[in-house]
């Protein structure tokens, strides 16, 4: 009987282990619904905010907006001479963010790439017989 009465307990303890990983798991298993509803939510409010801003730049865009833009953004030409040109501004800075694209293609184009200053940029091409029209967006 006393055999009878260890399986038993033994059986019990076992279950109360199970019953306790049990609750871990499922412990574990809503914090982490709890994460996932939370960042949901944060994705929510972030497109909620996004479409009651949506709306405020409207189209066709006024000429004060557009000034407002170019003189944020400015743009240019500049036309490479053997592969390179240097571009003179007042608003170009060492730290300034450049996005070069080919306006006319001149010559054999190579790949482009630049180095700003202070108040100027040097524009150089991988082809020295590059003589490519090319448009800048400058961004600070």
């Amino acid at each position: 009987m006393e055999d009878l009465q260890s399986q038993i307990d033994e059986i019990n303890s076992r279950l109360d282990e199970n019953d306790t990983s049990l609750q871990d798991y499922s412990d574990n298993l809503d914090s982490s619904m709890s994460d996932m509803q939370s960042s949901i939510d944060d994705q929510s409010q972030s497109i909620s905010d996004l479409q009651e801003t949506s709306g405020q730049l409207t189209f066709p865009l006024s000429q004060d907006t557009i000034d407002l833009i170019k003189e944020q953004f400015p743009t240019g030409l500049a036309t490479l001479v053997a592969g390179t040109v240097t571009v003179t501004d007042a608003r170009i800075s060492p730290t300034s963010i450049v996005l070069l694209s080919v306006s006319q293609a001149n010559g054999t184009q190579g790949f482009l790439s630049y180095v700003a200053s202070n108040g100027s940029m040097i524009i150089n091409s991988t082809s020295n017989t590059d003589t490519s029209i090319i448009a800048y967006l400058l961004m600070n």
